[in-house]
């Protein structure tokens, strides 16, 4: 029999407090690293999940989408509450708060209106052409348009006018809307082949789709920029791309068609929003957002801190911190974070005309 020498158990011993030391250590490093998902200032929320829309009113930011309706507190970024609605407001795809501080949300039953603590629904027994509300917008005198799959509604008085194709609209399926500086309404529809932009100003109809040059009739997003310019957001799946119009005497003409050879991040544009820094941003569908600044583009994803490349929705808070919905969580970049971002949009411009 072999005798085992007396240091052995010790050694055992010695190994097994150097193995877990090393675990320990281990264990440490991982809580003391940072999220490299989420850069300094890139904040990721979760839930709610999917978001369409977004609105601010006072120190909260109103989040909807498929699930239904959250409340997130705009200085920390944290939930506050679900709102907590009988039937459930689900597939809720427009937000806005109006000059009276009411907030109204538009989902696939209906229109909801919240203020003091009281809500109150409209459907289409109310006079709403439609139950699935898909836009919501107030005009230069104050009056509350609403988009739907059966046409648009002005709230008048107690009442609603209603806007349909017999009316002028190429189609009845009004999935986003716009009043530019001139007056004039645009109305974008979800339902290619057909659809496309609908103009109307004083009582004059103007319409695009791609047989004058949209890139397609599935119309997203429409923003109106600083310079007076109009974009819309166009596309499904992996064909889009975005389109802007410029004004002139003679009415409004398309200026240029941009696809994803020309910068953007992907094909279909999901929604576009101007910061107060001037930079554009066009979410795609897939593939994250594309900063436009001057002629420059810039990419983000997931790699960068974006929850996920679907961005449905993007706005900016009074304090300049950017919000960005997406099909799986908000995005929330703080004025900081903001600031190393034109930073590198800056040096990336730099290098390029070098």
């Amino acid at each position: 029999m072999t005798q085992r020498k007396w240091w052995f158990p010790l050694g055992l011993i010695l190994s097994a407090v150097l193995v877990l030391a090393g675990v320990m250590l281990m264990l440490d490093s991982f809580t003391m690293q940072p999220d490299l998902s989420s850069p300094p200032g890139w904040q990721i929320i979760r839930p709610p999940s999917d978001i369409h829309a977004l609105a601010e009113q006072g120190n909260i930011i109103w989040a909807g989408g498929k699930d239904g309706l959250f409340q997130l507190d705009l200085l920390s970024g944290e939930l506050i509450a679900e709102v907590i609605f009988d039937p459930p407001l689900e597939h809720v795809r427009a937000l806005l708060v109006d000059d009276q501080g009411a907030l109204w949300v538009g989902h696939q039953t209906g229109l909801s209106h919240y203020k003091d603590g009281v809500w109150q629904t409209y459907t289409q027994e109310d006079g709403l052409p439609d139950n699935r509300v898909n836009a919501l917008m107030l005009d230069d005198a104050g009056y509350l348009w609403v988009g739907t799959w059966g046409g648009a509604a002005i709230r008048d008085g107690g009442g609603w006018r209603l806007l349909t194709q017999a009316d002028g609209l190429l189609d009845d399926m009004v999935n986003v809307m716009l009043q530019d500086r001139h007056g004039g309404i645009w109305f974008g529809s979800y339902v290619a082949p057909r659809g496309g932009i609908s103009y109307l100003k004083d009582g004059d109809w103007q319409y695009f789709d791609t047989d004058n040059g949209l890139p397609h009739n599935n119309v997203t997003s429409l923003v109106e920029t600083n310079d007076g310019y109009i974009w819309a957001g166009t596309g499904l799946f992996d064909r889009g791309g975005t389109c802007q119009f410029a004004f002139s005497e003679a009415g409004w003409q398309i200026a240029q068609v941009l696809i994803r050879e020309d910068g953007l991040a992907g094909e279909k544009v999901r929604s576009i929003f101007q910061d107060n820094a001037g930079v554009l941003w066009f979410g795609s569908e897939y593939d994250g957002v594309a900063l436009l600044s001057g002629d420059t583009w810039f990419i983000l994803d997931m790699s960068d801190g974006i929850s996920h490349p679907e961005i449905k929705t993007i706005l900016q808070d009074v304090d300049g911190n950017i919000w960005l919905g997406t099909r799986d969580g908000l995005t929330r970049i703080s004025v900081e974070a903001l600031m190393i971002l034109y930073n590198r949009l800056t040096s990336y411009l730099i290098v390029l005309r070098m």
